[in-house]
């Protein structure tokens, strides 16, 4: 196998891909797009990396763990107001990024680690996807 395919944890490419890959269905068909993202469907998951899309108020509509929830006022444990910073900076055809302290989907041992979310605006939602490091 070639390096990487058996990591267990995603790459910033393979983040960036994914949100490439959720901004191009949220273009085709939102409905689809956030149906699929919510299901993990159509290679949307990779490893712990999965694309979210939010509304303009913060509100997800569209991610495999947490759809509905309100990000508005989320705030992780180093002050970073997630949703904020994305709905406040987010443009159409530009990547930009924030990173932040969070735990690990999935993990069991309330450790902290580093995430650094890719994030664009795709019409009237803010569409992400982020990646893990040490």
């Amino acid at each position: 196998f070639a390096d990487g395919h058996n990591k267990k944890f995603g790459t910033p490419e393979e983040a960036k891909e994914l949100l490439t890959r959720a901004v191009n269905l949220v273009k085709s068909n939102n409905t689809v797009a956030f149906a699929m993202i919510t299901a993990g469907q159509g290679g949307l998951i990779n490893k712990d990396l999965y694309p979210f899309c939010t509304n303009m108020d913060g509100i997800m509509v569209a991610h495999p763990f947490i759809s509905g929830t309100d990000m508005s006022d989320f705030k992780t444990s180093d002050g970073i107001k997630v949703a904020d910073v994305m709905l406040k900076n987010a443009k159409e055809n530009k990547i930009s990024k924030v990173t932040y302290k969070l735990n690990r989907t999935g993990n069991i041992q309330d450790k902290e680690f580093k995430k650094t979310t890719f994030y664009t605006k795709v019409g009237k939602y803010v569409c992400a996807s982020g990646y893990y490091t040490k």
